[in-house]
Parts: structure tokens; C-alpha cells; sequence
């Protein structure tokens, strides 16, 4: 009475009693939710229908909680297939929330959904399409696909609106409907609805979005739309689906004018305005490339359309700022003209809070750069890098976004990118962009010091008239104690002193004062500097040091003696204090160089002072200067340093004769790896039979080598490898391997054979080189009235070296624009549309094409007499066959001492046992150990439920037919046993073993679900076969290893080991069975292992074995269940089922028809494998039930799962299964996938 007080108070919880009571439980809210997920579960066991929706609900609550629920998704169709409108409703909202594309139950919703799509309520029909579209499947799509299209025609608008937008996802999961179905769904763009053709629309721009050519047959009914639709939104869809077809089609573009620019001028949406714009640009439409009236109205329309975008910059909506700012950086390589005219809106934009605003501008500003505006643009950026209190230009809410490192850096780049394109075409005073470079190397808290580095160096080399004013920049910069003595190495700069230590090095001769650029480069800051620096110091003080002491010569006095010791001095103060020391190899070595030529120089050079001689004249006569002061200039200043033209590689010209895409040399097949002195026998048994394929060899080797041969004796050849090899015979360094067997093997070996493999640097990063700036015959533009730099000097490049007999192309301009479109790049919200690309709509649709109609589904009896069919024909086949080879053995006997009577008497014993005995041995083979009756008797209804296939009299047949009028028993499922599995095998035994449940264990009277402290028994039979043709086994012993899990049983139980007291003549056999008395858990991993131990003629000899129970040896022979009993078992057990197991087998194909493998595959998994009985057969899946001796009962799931591989579709079959044992299941899942390895 209590119980049933409780069961009515919990079934009275509603949905709302379940969030209030969530509320109120705070504290402990895990263990309030798992006491009503468990009072749910007692729900959905009961009967009722208003419960098991109620039920449904609070668990799609807790789900959305992050709870799991798939556990009641058999519940949850079972609430969809409710007749009521809320509890169907429930029922679809659970599936939607927690069906996935493996989910079990899906199979069984197909006719479910079917039924509520043909349903007079059109809100049963849009909940199911609602349902549909979350929970598709390709299964589900391919069978209902055709009911979707035929419902285009439905008569309620809202069904056909949501029938094709469902359709979109059907075509996603099943790709062929698509061209089966193009047209009716093209005939809903001309539906009377507005609504309809919206969806229509929508759907197409969907599918077009990644193949549009085949979308191009739409053409002429979309245009319609376009021009009398007034609805915004499709437009928007039409205009994008035109976009993508123009460039298919060049012809619309001039089709789509008109009412484009049209909506252009008329429209005020924003969203239609910006597609109008954004379409004409993709579409090709503002290209110039025409004359007259064409060129004249692409030109008015871009006119229109940036007028139109400067709205767009105007509005303080940041989104159209952003999208107004996209669309002029596309017109922008059109038109640029147009787009500066708008310079003074789009530089306010570059001071916008917004930081994807200002990037989006100064991609645009890098575009709009030229020579007229340049000088402003670079002031306004570098004024983005000024700290927040220097400029009044920044607002103070956009002060933290501007001293972001990361984007003050990308200023710099772009102002460095803007000056630098097109080989400084835009600058017109370098003097100007050298100072800009200068002020660079002072941002703090930026590191772009490398590519000022490369600025400097390019400008200070390809232009000859600012040498003089680089020089003295960059002693500037040599004596900037922010770059020499920086404060944080990691955000400054440095890297300039490269470029300014190499440039006055380079051009020393217009250094004013040369002994303060050495004093620069010697001092002590210089050891905190990168190594790379140091290096460049040393190479230019040298440089310095080398033209400044040739100028000595010139005016050599005692002042000058003077100076040069005091250089010396201070140089080699300067090495050894800050140098010499550094970590750096390569500094070190540089350092050492350089202090071995100032001690030489010093040793040369005068130490007494110079005394002046006078002459008769007495005019004084000065010494002769040492020799060694010029001897270090012609070592630098020889030749003067030019750049190389950017495009003098590919301009080097072939040479006569020279084709660079042969082979200069054959290269030389792979050869075997030599082997050791050791393996001998491995060696002769390799070397075996290869002389003629050795010769082959040598032949292929020899085509690069005949000309070597021509030119040099074979006497001199040998002599040189024998002096080879015994240098490397006494090169302690030199690993070598075995002695060439043959000669034949040398002439792979010879050092002249290997070909010289030229490498290419292809794929390496090229360095920047600037191209020389071409020289155009226009007037210079005048200078802007209000420009606050120098005034420029007349430029003069450096020349240029080109290779000897450069080719000439014909085009110098090729490569120079560098704008690459953007790749597409998948989104995380994009659909896989992969599968749709290979579907050609242009193809028409034959008359034997039609959508699949989904089978109907088999009834459990149906099930059951397909299967007995099957077995019957099986049965069949083997007694025929067998028959065959009886009587074929038969005709060749030469016997004739029976009489004719005896010999049908034979034949027809031999008869009866063929139909008899073949059926039985079939379905379960006889083991060793003879079965019980019971097991016997169990097998009979098998043979008696047979069906009866065909209506021939025979006495087989009448045997089926008189079974029939018996009264029905309960089928008895049996299994084969697992016999002759090899064991151990070598030149004197060969040992295979059954192995089965032992018939104590299966006639106890606990089993199945044996009570506490009895375990399982198995009996496993031993066949020994002794090979010897001469020699008796007399004993054989089987020891087993000790193991917590295995033991001895029955007779034995107790022993160690068990032994064969016969005898074993030569070629004879023995068998010695023992029961196996199981401890431990059944699992994939039990195993036993021991020792065998035979005599053979008085000597023992032994050998290790090891064998597994597989879990399925624990299976019992049960009757075979309904559909109806498998759903109650898994409905009232359904908390049992928590262990789940799966598996996949590859599906071979067949000959004789395409359910012929896939039943071979069900019968293997079930009969051969789990020892488990089919239940149910729907249309590629089967269910199956099974139970062990330990009481474990498992359910399964065999399905069919197909996938394209390289064009070609292959099939497996996935199996799923669950059960009341964790470590069970996992055992008989590892025995399927053991199955499927073994037969692959």
C-alpha cells in the first residue's frame, strides 16, 4: 500500500515541479537531478502515455543542463508516434535535442515520420519537418526523399515553404536527389505565394554557393525576379546568385545593368545597396577595358557607386563604416581616381576607435598612395605613433588601441610599403624618405629595426645622389645612444646599426671625418649589441681604417706617424676589450683576423719620429711613406658595388646545346644493402641466382659512364680505387663495411660513377630586390604648394648589373600587380557540401531515373522464414555436394565384392544419414565429447522448423511436412563448436584443441546465472599428432602455469599438470581431455598457459603453449525470442544494458545477389562469433539477443554503413552491442573485429 502512495506521489512531479524543485535544492542540486532521473526512469517503464511524456520533457530540460538522455531515446520515438499534437511535439523537441547521426533508434523513425508527414494537420506536418531537419540521416533522406518532393504540390503554402527548406539538408545527406528532384523544385519559383518562392530562392543561393555553373539554366526566371519583386531580402539572394553566375557568363553582365544600377540609385536599404555594389564589382561590371558608350557607362556607374559607398563612411554605424570602407578597397584597383577624390572622409577614418576600421583603412590608403599625395598620407600615419600627450589628432578613448605594438608595427610596415612599391616610384625626394626612416628607429616599443635595416641599405646602394647625406645619417645613428646603449633590447631598433655600420664602410671615402667613425666602431657600448652587428662593425672598421690610412701616404709627416700609432692603439684596444671577448664564433674569428693585420701594420710602421732633411736648397725634403700604408684599399675599393637587376636571374641565357631537362648523368638504380662477413649463409642465399639481374645493372649504370671510359684507361681507374680503398682502410674515421663480393658491385661503388645533381633554390624565400624605376616620357606633376620638405635633388640611380648576353622579355611589367584575391577559406558554421560538386543538373533525367521509395519493413515471422529459407538452401547445397563427391568416389573404387542388392541397401543407409545426419552436423557440429541428449534433442526443432521451400515429393520434404502437424516447441538456437584450433606445431608433434562448455556446468541446475561460489567449467579435448615416421611418443604431459583465473577441474582438480599414458605410434593419434575450472572474470584477455612435455624414443623435449577462452564460449543455447519479448527485455532491463561494446566488419561483395554477403556477414557475427540468435531483419540492419552461463545478456545492432572512397562506394557493417557486463562485451567485440582482421 505504501509503495503504491509512492509511485502516485512520484508520477504526479511535473516539468514544473522539476525546475522549482531545482531551485529550492541549491545546495545539493546533483543529488536532488539524480533522484528524479531515477524516478523519471521508474516513468517510462510504465504504460501510460501522459507519464512517459512528462517524462520525456523534464529529461529534454535536464539535457539542456548538460545531462544525458540518449539512454531513453527508444522512449522518445515511442512519445513522437503519440497520437496527440503536445505529447508529439514533446517527443520530436527530445529527439532534436539528443538524436546524433549514431543513434540506434533512427531506423525505426522512418515509417514514423512518414505517417506524420501524410497527416491532414498542417502543424503535425511542420513539427515532423522541423524534427527532420535536425535529425537526418543519409539512410533517412534516401527513403524519404520522394514523399519531400511529391509534397511540393501540396495545397497549404506553409507546407511547401518548409517541405523546400528541408529539402536543402536532404540534398546535403543524399546528393543524388538533388537532379532527380531539380524540377519541381525549380517550378516553386514560380509558385503564387511569395513565400514559396523566397524558400525557392534561398535554397538555390545555398546550393549554388559552391558549384553556381549549374545553376545557370535558372538564369531567365531569376531576372524576372529580379526586376518585379519588391520583397529586400530576396533580392539580396538573387543579386549574390547573380554574382557568383556572371563568371560563367559574361553575357549577363551587360543583361544585369540596367536594374542594378537602377536599385543603385532608387533603393534606400543599405543591405540591398551594398549587394548592388557589391555584385556589379564581382560581376565585372566597372571594367574599362571597352571603348565608347560601354566604357562611358561602366565609368558613370563606379562614379555612382563610390558616391553611394561615401554614405556608407558617413553613417555612425560602425557596420556600414566597416562593409563601406571593404567595398572601396575592391573599386579601388578600377578606379582609383574616383576613390581619391573621397581622401579627406577616408583619413578621418584612420582616427576611428574601432580597430578593424582603421586596419580596413590603411589597406585602402595603401592603395591610394601616388606621388601627389604621398608626403600626407605618411604624416598622418606617423602621427599614429607619436605618444598619446605629443598629438592632439588621437582621441583619448583610442590611446590604448594606438600604442598596441602590434599595430604601431603595422603602421611602420605599410608606411615602409607605400614608399618602397614599385621600386620608390611614388618618391620623389629620398633625402625626405631617408629622414622618415630615421624618425622610424625612434618608436618605442616597436621592433622593426629589420626592415628599416633593408630600407636603408637598398636606398643607400640604388641611389647615387643621396650617398652623402646617407653617410652622415648614418653616423647619426652610429652615435644615438638609444640604439647603441638601448634600455630594453627586445622593443628597440638596433638592428639599423647593421645597415648604418655597413653603408659607412662601404662609402667611407664621403665620411668628413673617418677617425670618428672608427672611434664609433671601437667603442665599448658595442659588446651589448647582436653578434650579427659586431661582425658588420669589424668588416666596415677595417674598410675605414683601410682608406683612411691609404689617405696618409698623401701627407705623410710626423703628425701623421703619429696618428696612424694612435689608431693602431686605439683599434686594437678596442678588439681586445670589447671583440675578443664575445661568445660568437664568427665575431671571435673576425676579431683575431683584424688584430693579426694590426700587429703586421704596426711592425711595418715607423716607431722613431720622422726627421726633416734639408737640402742645399733648404727647402725641407720629407721621407717616403711606408709601403704598408696602400697595400690594405685595393683589397675593398677595387670595384665599386652596384646593385643586381631583380629580374637578372631569369634573364641569364641558356647555353648552346644544353638541355635542362635531361639527365646529365643516368643516376644509379638502388642497390641492395651490404651485408656483414657474418651472415654468410644469408649472403650465399641472397647471391643466389642474381648474376642476370646483376648484369642488368651494370648495363643501366653504364650509360652515363662510356664517355668516362672513352676519355681514361681502365688501368688508371683501378689504380685510383685501390689507392681509395686503402686510404679508407687506415682511416680510423671512415666506418666501413663487408669486401665487395664481385667486381660487378665496384663499378656501383666508384666515386667518378656518382651523377652531380645540380640543386635548385627554388623553393626558398627569394631576397627583396627592388626593380629600377622606369623612365617615362611624362611631365613631372607640380610639387603640392604647402610641402615642408627639402627641396628635391635630381635623382640618379645606380646601374644596374645584368648577366652577359641578358635576354630580353618582352613585357618589364610582369608581376607588378601584386593584389591576390582572398581564398575562400570553410567556415565553422559552413556545411560539408563536398558530395555536391560531383551532381551535374545540366544532365537530363532518364525515364528509368526515379527516387527511391523506401522498402517496407519485414515482420518478425517474415524475418524468421528468410532466415530458415536461407539455412534450408544452405542445407541443400551442402547434402548435394556431398553427394557428388560419394558418388564420385564410387565410380573409381575397384571393388566389386558386394552384390547389386547389398549396394543399394548401401546406398540407401548412405542416403538416409546424408539427409539426416548433415542437417544436424551443420547447424552444430559434433565435438569430441559426445553431446548429452539434452543438447541433441535441442537441435531437432532447428531441422523440423525448417520451411518448405519448393513443392517436390521427396522423402526429405515429407519428413518437413509431417513435422508440421506436431504441436510448436520453442526453437532451440545452436551453435558450432570451436574444434581443431592449432596449438602447438613443430617436426616431431602437431597438437589442436576443442574447447566448449563442459556438460556438468550445463546440466547444473544454476546455470544460466550460476548462484554465488559455483564457477563456470570448460572442457577442453587435446588431439595429438605425432609426425615422426619412425619414432613412438611413449608419454605426453600438459603442465599448466599457475593463475589466479585458470585451474584444473573435475578429476584432476588439485594436479599440477595432466599426462597421456598411451603410447603414440609413428603418424598416430592421441587425445587427452581436461576440465579448465574458471576463477576470474570472463574477459577478452583470459588465457591459460603452460608447458608440454613428450618423450620421444627416451628424450624429453618440451614446448610452451598458450590458448585464449574467448568469451563466447560462455554463450548458451536459448529459444530464440520475438520482437515483441526483445523490446519487453530491453524496456523493463534497460538500466541493466549499461555496458556498450562495438565493432566493424568490412563487407565483401557478392555474386549471386546484394543481400547474399551481408547475411554471410549477420550469420558469422551471430552463429560462428557471439553465439547469439537473430531476432529482427529490417531493411539492412538486423538485432540480435544472446545470454551467457554467467547470466549476462546481451543485445546487439548489425547495420550496414556505406562510404565513397576514391569513386568507388564500399560497404561495412557496423556492429553495436549492449550488455549487463562491461568486460563481457568488450570480449565478444574483440572477437568480431579478431574475425574481420583474420578474414582481410
Amino acid at each position: 500500500m505504501n509503495m503504491n502512495m509512492n509511485m502516485n506521489g512520484l508520477f504526479a512531479h511535473s516539468l514544473t515541479d522539476l525546475i522549482r524543485g531545482i531551485r529550492q535544492n541549491k545546495k545539493n542540486e546533483q543529488g536532488y537531478i539524480a533522484k528524479e532521473i531515477a524516478d523519471i526512469r521508474l516513468e517510462l517503464r510504465r504504460n501510460d502515455p501522459d507519464l512517459k511524456a512528462q517524462a520525456i520533457a523534464k529529461l529534454t530540460y535536464l539535457q539542456m543542463m548538460g545531462y544525458d538522455m540518449s539512454w531513453a531515446s527508444f522512449h522518445v520515438v515511442e512519445v513522437m508516434s503519440s497520437p496527440k499534437f503536445l505529447y508529439k511535439g514533446i517527443g520530436y523537441l527530445g529527439a532534436v535535442q539528443s538524436f546524433n547521426q549514431e543513434t540506434d533508434v533512427l531506423m525505426l523513425t522512418t515509417n514514423l515520420i512518414k505517417k506524420d508527414l501524410a497527416s491532414s494537420n498542417a502543424c503535425e506536418i511542420g513539427i515532423a519537418i522541423n524534427g527532420l531537419s535536425h535529425i537526418l540521416t543519409p539512410d533517412l533522406a534516401r527513403d524519404l526523399c520522394a514523399d519531400l518532393v511529391a509534397m511540393l504540390n501540396h495545397s497549404r503554402p506553409i507546407v511547401r515553404k518548409k517541405v523546400l527548406l528541408v529539402l536543402y539538408k536532404v540534398f546535403l545527406k543524399y546528393p543524388e536527389g538533388l537532379r532527380l528532384s531539380f524540377s519541381r523544385m525549380k517550378d516553386r519559383l514560380e509558385d503564387p505565394d511569395p513565400s514559396v518562392v523566397s524558400a525557392a530562392v534561398n535554397v538555390i543561393c545555398e546550393l549554388a554557393r559552391r558549384n553556381p555553373k549549374n545553376y545557370l539554366s535558372l538564369a531567365p526566371q531569376l531576372f524576372k525576379l529580379l526586376t518585379t519583386s519588391s520583397n529586400n531580402w530576396m533580392l539580396i539572394k538573387i543579386i549574390k546568385l547573380f554574382a557568383a553566375l556572371t563568371p560563367f557568363e559574361p553575357r549577363l553582365t551587360k543583361k544585369l545593368l540596367p536594374p542594378i544600377t537602377t536599385l543603385i540609385q532608387t533603393t534606400p536599404a543599405m543591405s540591398l545597396l551594398y549587394e548592388c555594389i557589391h555584385t556589379v564589382i564581382a560581376g565585372g561590371m566597372l571594367a574599362t577595358t571597352g571603348t565608347g558608350s560601354n566604357a562611358e557607362s561602366a565609368n558613370t556607374l563606379a562614379a555612382t557607386c563610390v558616391t553611394k559607398l561615401r554614405t556608407f563612411l558617413e553613417d555612425p554605424d560602425q557596420n556600414l563604416k566597416y562593409i563601406g570602407l571593404l567595398a572601396l578597397t575592391k573599386i579601388l584597383p578600377t578606379h582609383p581616381h574616383l576613390v581619391a577624390e573621397h581622401k579627406d572622409i577616408i583619413l578621418k577614418c584612420i582616427d576611428d576607435p574601432d580597430i578593424s576600421i582603421r586596419m580596413r583603412t590603411l589597406d585602402l590608403i595603401v592603395g591610394m598612395a601616388n606621388k601627389k599625395n604621398l608626403t600626407e598620407i605618411v604624416k598622418r600615419l606617423i602621427s599614429h605613433l607619436l605618444p598619446p600627450n605629443e598629438t592632439d589628432i588621437v582621441a583619448n578613448t583610442a590611446s590604448s588601441a594606438l600604442m598596441d605594438p602590434v599595430y604601431r608595427a603595422d603602421i611602420i610596415r605599410r608606411i615602409v610599403f607605400i614608399c618602397s612599391q614599385n621600386s620608390y616610384a611614388n618618391i620623389t625626394n629620398f633625402e625626405w624618405y631617408l629622414a622618415v626612416l630615421s624618425d622610424l628607429t625612434n618608436v618605442a616599443g616597436v621592433n622593426v629595426g629589420e626592415i628599416l635595416m633593408q630600407q636603408f641599405m637598398d636606398v643607400g646602394v640604388r641611389v647615387k645622389s643621396v650617398r652623402s647625406y646617407t653617410v652622415k645619417l648614418m653616423m647619426r645613428l652610429l652615435a644615438d645612444t638609444k640604439l647603441t646603449e638601448p634600455a630594453n633590447p627586445e622593443d628597440s631598433n638596433s638592428m639599423v646599426l647593421l645597415a648604418a655600420s655597413w653603408l659607412t664602410g662601404e662609402y667611407c671615402a664621403l665620411l668628413e671625418s673617418p677617425e670618428s667613425a672608427l672611434e664609433l666602431l671601437s667603442q665599448n657600448s658595442v659588446a651589448r649589441l647582436d653578434p650579427a652587428i659586431q661582425a658588420t662593425y669589424l668588416q666596415s672598421m677595417l674598410k675605414i681604417f683601410a682608406f683612411w690610412m691609404n689617405g696618409l701616404q698623401y701627407s705623410w709627416n710626423e703628425e701623421a706617424r703619429q696618428s696612424l700609432v694612435e689608431m693602431i692603439e686605439l683599434l686594437r684596444g678596442g678588439i681586445k676589450e670589447t671583440y675578443s671577448r664575445s661568445p660568437d664564433l664568427e665575431v671571435q674569428e673576425r676579431a683575431s683576423n683584424i688584430s693579426v693585420i694590426l700587429d703586421i701594420i704596426a711592425d711595418h710602421a715607423p716607431t722613431t719620429p720622422i726627421k726633416i732633411v734639408n737640402s742645399i736648397s733648404f727647402a725641407p725634403t720629407m721621407p717616403k711613406p711606408p709601403s704598408i700604408l696602400g697595400s690594405l684599399y685595393p683589397l675593398f675599393f677595387n670595384q665599386e658595388l652596384n646593385p643586381v637587376a631583380p629580374k637578372a636571374q631569369k634573364k641569364v641565357p641558356v647555353p648552346e646545346g644544353l638541355d635542362l631537362d635531361t639527365w646529365i648523368h643516368e643516376p644509379i638504380p638502388e642497390k641492395e644493402p651490404e651485408s656483414s662477413d657474418d651472415d654468410d649463409f644469408l649472403n650465399e642465399r641472397s647471391n643466389y641466382g642474381q648474376d642476370s639481374g646483376s648484369k642488368k645493372t651494370k648495363k643501366k649504370g653504364k650509360k652515363g659512364q662510356d664517355q668516362d671510359d672513352s676519355k681514361e684507361s681502365a688501368e688508371a681507374r683501378a689504380k685510383r680505387k685501390a689507392e681509395r680503398r686503402e686510404r679508407q682502410k687506415h682511416d680510423p674515421y671512415y666506418i666501413g663495411g663487408a669486401s665487395p663480393k664481385s667486381s660487378k658491385k665496384d663499378d656501383l661503388d666508384d666515386v667518378d660513377s656518382i651523377p652531380i645533381v645540380q640543386l635548385s633554390m627554388d623553393g626558398f624565400e627569394k631576397p627583396i630586390v627592388m626593380r629600377k624605376k622606369e623612365k617615362s616620357g611624362k611631365k613631372k606633376s607640380k610639387r603640392r604648394e604647402r610641402s615642408r620638405s627639402p627641396p628635391p635633388l635630381p635623382i640618379e640611380f645606380a646601374a644596374e648589373e645584368m648577366p652577359e648576353d641578358a635576354i630580353l622579355s618582352a613585357s618589364e611589367d610582369e608581376g607588378k600587380n601584386g593584389i591576390v584575391k582572398a581564398q575562400n577559406g570553410r567556415g565553422i558554421l559552413d556545411q560539408d557540401m563536398s558530395a555536391l560538386h560531383s551532381v551535374d543538373l545540366s544532365v537530363p533525367v532518364g525515364e528509368d531515373e526515379q527516387l527511391p521509395r523506401a522498402k517496407p519493413y519485414m515482420k518478425p515471422e517474415e524475418v524468421r522464414q528468410y532466415e530458415d529459407d536461407l539455412a534450408q538452401r544452405r542445407r541443400i547445397d551442402a547434402l548435394e555436394q556431398k553427394k557428388s563427391k560419394t558418388e564420385s568416389k564410387k565410380s573409381k573404387s575397384t571393388k566389386e565384392s558386394t552384390t547389386e542388392s547389398g549396394e543399394k541397401k548401401k546406398k540407401k543407409s548412405k542416403k538416409s544419414i546424408a539427409t539426416e545426419e548433415p542437417l544436424i552436423a551443420i547447424e552444430a557440429p559434433i565435438p569430441a565429447k559426445s553431446p548429452s541428449p539434452e543438447r541433441t534433442k535441442a537441435a531437432k526443432p532447428v531441422v523440423e522448423a525448417a520451411p518448405k521451400k519448393s513443392k517436390k515429393s521427396s522423402k526429405g520434404t515429407e519428413k518437413v511436412k509431417s513435422s508440421k502437424k506436431a504441436p510448436k516447441a520453442p526453437v532451440i538456437v545452436t551453435f558450432p563448436e570451436r574444434s581443431d584450433v592449432e596449438l602447438v606445431l613443430d617436426d616431431n608433434i602437431a597438437v589442436t584443441y576443442d574447447i566448449a562448455m563442459a556438460q556438468s556446468s550445463l546440466d547444473s541446475p544454476t546455470a544460466p546465472g550460476a548462484e554465488a561460489g559455483s564457477d563456470p567449467i570448460v572442457a577442453v579435448t587435446f588431439k595429438i599428432h605425432n609426425r615422426n615416421l619412425t619414432q613412438t611418443v611413449s608419454s605426453v604431459r600438459f603442465a599448466l602455469a599457475d593463475s589466479f583465473d585458470v585451474r584444473l577441474g573435475g578429476s584432476h582438480a588439485g594436479e599440477e599438470s595432466v599426462t597421456l599414458s598411451e603410447t603414440i605410434e609413428p603418424q598416430g593419434k592421441g587425445f587427452l581431455s581436461l576440465d579448465l575450472l574458471i576463477l576470474g572474470r570472463v574477459r577478452y584477455e583470459l588465457r591459460v598457459m603452460g608447458s608440454l612435455f613428450y618423450s620421444l624414443e627416451g628424450h624429453e623435449q618440451s614446448q610452451d603453449f598458450s590458448f585464449a577462452i574467448p568469451p563466447s564460449t560462455f554463450m548458451l543455447a536459448i529459444p530464440r525470442l520475438t520482437g515483441a519479448d526483445f523490446s519487453k527485455i530491453l524496456t523493463e532491463q534497460l538500466d541493466s544494458f549499461s555496458a556498450t561494446g562495438s565493432a566493424t566488419v568490412h563487407l565483401s561483395s557478392g555474386t549471386s545477389g546484394q543481400d547474399e554477403p551481408f547475411w554471410d556477414a549477420v550469420e558469422r557475427i551471430t552463429k560462428n562469433v557471439t553465439h547469439t540468435h537473430v531476432v529482427e531483419v529490417v531493411d539492412g540492419a538486423a538485432s540480435f539477443f544472446g545470454q551467457s552461463w554467467q547470466g549476462y545478456q546481451v543485445a546487439g545492432l548489425i547495420k550496414v554503413m556505406k562510404a565513397a572512397e576514391e569513386g568507388e562506394v564500399s560497404k561495412t557493417i557496423e556492429v553495436e552491442m549492449k550488455c549487463t557486463d562491461q568486460s563481457f562485451v568488450d570480449g565478444l567485440a574483440r572477437e568480431i573485429q579478431d574475425m574481420d582482421n583474420l578474414s582481410h
